[in-house]
């Protein structure tokens, strides 16, 4: 029977030798685990983006896969490491920051690492860098039946987990509200909190025009006129199309074009993306 997957996803970037200490500390640990990237290049220090691309793959890997996530501006504090089991035997090692916030619904169990047993030999003395010393030698040894889900640490409340506010999404006399959800796409695209079936729910389907507009503090940054379709190929190049996304929720895009960088680009240094507020209307 082979041994579970292992994936990685952190912030370090791939122009550094951090994502491949990770791996090796794993493989040193058991030759024959199965290793696996999903992403190291979200953006320095933003703990909700990593937090949605992994509730986002987290459905399609196999159950009891154990996930490493490390987007840890709070490394070497006093913020808690830790291990939570989710619904589907799997498990998330990462530090207790908000990354579990997409995911809190299928925890079913979390346990605090304890570094007195959980951390690599010989790393008592550096601090900055839990990713190897602590995260992927924990998920290693779990994964290998070294250590089983009890050996980990103690457990503790899982309603004391720390989340960001859900985002909002309401409907309100035929008109869709919500907010800003995602704007570091690869492709340029803008995330909303809008589920695809709400915008349907108002009226609108494949084919039909609405009206975009979001605001900041009431201000309005973009508003636009633009077609609702299953996907951005439906517009011409370069034209904004509201479309329909794999996640359930809808996006604006740019037909082969960064709509962020053309229309929004103060998006690209925010942080705070629950403050730029979508509303969605039947043109």
């Amino acid at each position: 029977m082979s041994k579970p997957c292992i994936v990685f996803q952190s912030d370090f970037g791939l122009s550094t030798g951090l994502p491949a200490s990770m791996t090796a500390v794993a493989v040193k640990v058991d030759p024959e685990l199965r290793l696996y990237d999903l992403c190291h290049e979200v953006r320095e220090y933003d703990i909700k983006a990593g937090g949605s691309i992994l509730a986002n793959t987290f459905p399609y890997w196999p159950d009891g896969t154990v996930f490493v996530s490390v987007i840890d501006p709070g490394v070497g504090t006093s913020r808690k490491s830790c291990v939570a089991k989710m619904d589907n035997g799997s498990y998330i090692v990462t530090p207790d920051n908000g990354t579990l916030s997409e995911l809190i619904d299928r925890v079913v169990e979390v346990r605090e690492i304890d570094e007195t047993v959980n951390r690599l030999p010989g790393s008592d003395n550096h601090h900055t860098f839990h990713g190897r010393d602590v995260y992927g030698y924990t998920a290693a040894r779990l994964a290998s039946g070294q250590i089983t889900y009890e050996q980990v640490g103690p457990a503790y409340d899982v309603a004391s987990l720390i989340v960001f506010p859900k985002p909002e999404a309401y409907l309100k006399d035929g008109v869709c509200y919500g907010e800003v959800v995602g704007a570091h796409d690869h492709f340029g695209n803008v995330s909303i909190s809008i589920p695809n079936e709400m915008i349907w729910s108002i009226g609108i389907h494949a084919g039909d025009q609405c009206r975009v507009t979001i605001t900041k503090d009431g201000k309005i940054l973009y508003s636009n006129q633009m077609m609702f379709h299953h996907s951005f190929g439906w517009v011409d190049p370069g034209e904004p199309i509201l479309n329909e996304c794999s996640n359930d929720f809808v996006e604006l895009s740019l037909n082969k074009a960064s709509f962020i960088e053309k229309e929004l680009p103060e998006l690209l240094s925010a942080y705070d993306l629950s403050s730029y507020k979508v509303k969605v209307e039947k043109a």
